[in-house]
């Protein structure tokens, strides 16, 4: 029940402005950086049709679990992950965002989703 509960405020805060900028540094930003990518990739795939409403609910469940490792309150977390998505959309082209995406998944999930 608590990962439904992030994974629906992950996807309210998604649809809602960004406020200052917020900043983690290390691994906490490789985290947040994985939670966008799987965020970005598992919307994208689902609006393609290439994945399945449950496929994309797992994704977003998965980003959920990761922003839970992050400091911060939920707010702070949520403003991060928008801020990292659009910068994320903002610099690559579809199949940029594929190709980061292929390369970088399974070491997101081996780090982050044990």
């Amino acid at each position: 029940m608590r990962h439904l509960i992030h994974t629906t405020t992950l996807c309210a805060a998604l649809a809602t402005s960004a406020q200052a900028d917020i900043t983690y540094q290390g691994r906490d930003a490789q985290g947040l950086h994985c939670a966008a990518m799987l965020t970005i990739a598992s919307a994208l795939l689902y609006k393609a049709n290439q994945i399945s409403e449950h496929e994309f609910k797992i994704g977003l469940t998965g980003s959920a679990i990761i922003l839970s490792q992050l400091p911060g309150t939920e707010a702070e977390k949520i403003q991060a992950m928008r801020q990292r998505a659009d910068s994320i959309i903002r610099t690559r082209s579809l199949d940029q965002l594929g190709k980061e995406f292929n390369s970088t998944g399974k070491w997101c999930r081996r780090e982050f989703l044990r």
